[in-house]
């Protein structure tokens, strides 16, 4: 390459580089040639893992943060068969039988949701939970007509703001339902005399963003009196795998993050979200819906259905502006599902559960550790740290991220934390962590 370019050096290549901000790029290229010679693969890896540990110590931390994005186990199979060339360079085309294999891989996962969720169908090719969220409120608007919606204040604050941004402009009417302070529960009394004949839906989270089980089934009752329909929200997905479906407990939409099954943080994206409602609702589904038929010779086929020309070139009079496709994502959530099955998926749920009991009783222990909710909850909960500036700053040096501050998005909860447990926290981190909060807050 040096001859090619008629230089001698990959210094003189630079040259023109001025000398103030430029590297020793003779040194640089010596050092090159330390992997120029044969080395073995696991020489390499050991070599390139070296140099990785001089990154940032966020990259060693443990972390306690949920809040709509948790770390849980992937198996190694699931991104093995996720790599398959006919997976990753898909796209649901236009005529999208001729994609049989992804139109079932789909139909798949749009089958486990609605066992996950008890209800009647499921669509793919949504963005998050918290777009669906969103997706599903105007849904309701247009099957019932009507334009006010009541929103838990204990649903997660993005989704919340998501809910703002798309009915923004539009003839809606967006309302707060309170919470119980001593419970953290959404108020059923304050949702009686909330609620009217005006009222297109309710939404509330499941468990809600203080990670408390909210008993949904009595506001989806005060709904359905009013002719309202009911959006159950699930942020946590997992959760799944041991609380009752939505679907029994009087939902009529039910808007989920799936991000737990088998895909990545990834700092934050791209995640998955899935909209499941009762059959009536199904003309009003946006994203895509898979179906299973038969073909002219009889056998089992799958075909897009109710898709219209209009959700893709008439905006105005599509059912929503989504058109790109997770289909990925979806086929990610559905290996996952497969892989860990009905027990795994129970299973998994309770380990959570258990480690988050495990969790709070021992931080239960410390002086100065409080917790403002009494209240059953799934994986995280919310507790009140003295100081809690200093020992969050304290806590990040020491090697965690203890989890995330309530206070930027309520302003009654000062020094409240939201911290989360997972099947991938062992009891030994757990009691390390533990022991730093508590030498912390005695200082």
């Amino acid at each position: 390459m040096l001859d090619a370019a008629g230089v001698k050096s990959i210094g003189e290549l630079f040259s023109g580089i001025p000398e103030s901000i430029r590297k020793d790029a003779e040194a640089a290229w010596k050092h090159s040639r330390h992997f120029l010679t044969p080395r073995s693969e696991q020489e390499v890896i050991e070599e390139l893992g070296a140099l990785a540990e001089k990154n940032a110590r966020a990259v060693q931390s443990i972390s306690f943060a949920g809040a709509g994005a948790y770390g849980h186990f992937i198996p190694a199979a699931l991104n093995y068969i996720l790599s398959r060339s006919e997976f990753v360079t898909s796209y649901t085309p236009y005529q999208a039988e001729i994609a049989q294999g992804t139109l079932q891989s789909v139909f798949e996962f749009q089958s486990y949701i609605t066992m996950l969720t008890g209800m009647d169908l499921a669509n793919a090719s949504m963005y998050d939970g918290a777009s669906a969220c969103a997706e599903s409120v105007l849904m309701a608007m247009r099957i019932t007509g009507k334009h006010r919606i009541l929103v838990s204040r204990a649903l997660h604050p993005h989704y919340r703001e998501v809910i703002n941004t798309y009915t923004q402009g539009m003839d809606a009417d967006v309302g707060y339902i309170p919470y119980d302070p001593q419970t953290g529960v959404t108020s059923v009394s304050a949702l009686s005399g909330m609620i009217d004949e005006t009222t297109a839906c309710v939404v509330a989270g499941y468990p809600n963003f203080f990670g408390i089980v909210e008993p949904v089934d009595s506001l989806f009752r005060i709904a359905a009196d009013k002719k309202a329909l009911s959006i159950a929200v699930i942020t946590e997905a997992m959760s799944t795998g041991l609380l009752m479906p939505p679907g029994r407990l009087g939902a009529s939409i039910t808007a989920m993050e799936c991000q737990s099954f088998g895909v990545p943080l990834s700092f934050g994206g791209p995640y998955i979200g899935v909209i499941a409602a009762k059959k009536e609702f199904v003309r009003q589904l946006p994203g895509r819906l898979v179906g299973e038929t038969v073909d002219k010779e009889g056998s089992r086929a799958f075909t897009l259905t109710l898709s219209t020309r209009e959700q893709h070139i008439r905006r105005e009079k599509a059912t929503s502006n989504i058109c790109s496709n997770e289909g990925l994502l979806a086929i990610a959530v559905a290996i996952y599902l497969g892989l860990t099955g009905k027990s795994g998926l129970m299973h998994t749920a309770r380990v959570n559960h258990d480690n988050a009991v495990y969790l709070h009783d021992k931080l239960n222990e410390i002086d100065g550790i409080t917790f403002p909710f009494k209240s059953p909850f799934f994986n995280e909960f919310v507790v009140r740290v003295k100081n809690l500036n200093h020992n969050y700053n304290a806590l990040v040096k020491g090697g965690y991220i203890p989890g995330v501050m309530i206070e930027p998005y309520y302003d009654d909860m000062k020094d409240c934390l939201l911290v989360n447990a997972t099947e991938m926290h062992t009891h030994k981190q757990m009691d390390r962590f533990v022991q730093k909060v508590k030498n912390i807050s005695e200082v």
